[in-house]
């Protein structure tokens, strides 16, 4: 239990892969047959990480026993949901009050983690900066268009976007910010900003197409390019969201020559930059791809406000 409660981040990302696989084939009617395949990019992305886990905690002597062990608990779990043919739907409006609340007890529990790592400065960069930049992207989508996120509970005043997906951000990223700098080894800025995305990435693709099915986000009708049921502007964004930020984060913490006051005031300013970044690698994905309906979108946004 201290090896995990040491490692939280690790099983999470496991305990969301294993939930949304169960959701996926024995919540829903039809079953999502794609769940099958797609969660295991959340096993695969737990069982590296455990890797690293294990090899810290023992420092190479009985790694590999230790690890195996582990893991094979982890997989035999894992899988028992393609073990069964037990069917148990649940309404839409159970599902969603389900998710909001686990997305809030995650948040809350990632936080109490937080006190086993986390040091000064690093509360306000993990929980305050990372928080704020969750709020943007996930309000933008909705306020661009792409989607939207009704009945749900608790909304922040003012904002179209629930708490809970706001939140989910926040838990993601602290994942793969607890992975790049208490199990990896040393890597440059942009590498760590690459690892975060790719981590978050193995929760999203399994996690979008269940939430889609249950109406938890509403895409615009006029998305037609989809993925797995999911738009694919969705991965995209995802994609670009994640590396500027992660790359970012990264190289603005660590500047020897600023105080940490500065350099928080100093990333926060820059989010106008990422956001183009962001936005401009999007843009270029979509088009690349021949994505016209998601591109319409932005030219009906940027139409609206008379900017074309």
């Amino acid at each position: 239990m201290k090896f995990l409660w040491k490692n939280l981040p690790v099983f999470f990302i496991w305990f969301v892969g294993l939930s949304v696989l169960n959701n996926g084939l024995h919540h829903i009617v039809p079953q999502l047959e794609s769940i099958r395949y797609l969660s295991l990019l959340s096993l695969a992305a737990s069982l590296t990480l455990l890797w690293f886990a294990c090899r810290k905690e023992r420092g190479g002597e009985g790694t590999v026993r230790m690890y195996l062990l582990w893991a094979a608990g982890m997989t035999a779990v894992y899988l028992t949901p393609l073990l069964h043919g037990l069917s148990l739907p649940l309404d839409e409006k159970t599902q969603r009050l389900w998710y909001e609340f686990s997305a809030l007890a995650q948040f809350v529990i990632l936080f109490v983690h937080g006190r086993t790592w986390l040091v000064r400065w690093d509360w306000v960069w993990v929980f305050g900066v990372t928080l704020v930049f969750g709020l943007i992207l996930e309000n933008g989508g909705i306020v661009l268009g792409f989607f939207s996120e009704p009945g749900y509970l608790l909304y922040i005043p003012g904002l179209p976007a629930p708490l809970a997906t706001a939140l989910g951000w926040v838990n993601v990223l602290y994942c793969t910010f607890f992975a790049v700098e208490k199990l990896l080894p040393p890597m440059p800025a942009a590498a760590k900003g690459l690892v975060c995305t790719l981590i978050g990435l193995s929760l999203d693709i399994p996690f979008d197409p269940v939430a889609t099915r249950l109406g938890w986000w509403v895409w615009d009708l006029s998305l037609g390019a989809k993925i797995w049921g999911v738009p694919a502007v969705n991965f995209i964004a995802w994609f670009w969201a994640l590396f500027p930020y992660g790359t970012a984060y990264y190289w603005v913490r660590q500047w020897k020559n600023y105080g940490e006051g500065r350099k928080v005031l100093l990333m926060v300013g820059s989010f106008p930059v990422i956001l183009m970044v962001e936005f401009l690698g999007v843009v270029a994905s979509l088009s690349l791809t021949g994505d016209r309906e998601s591109i319409l979108i932005f030219k009906r946004f940027f139409s609206f406000l008379g900017l074309m």
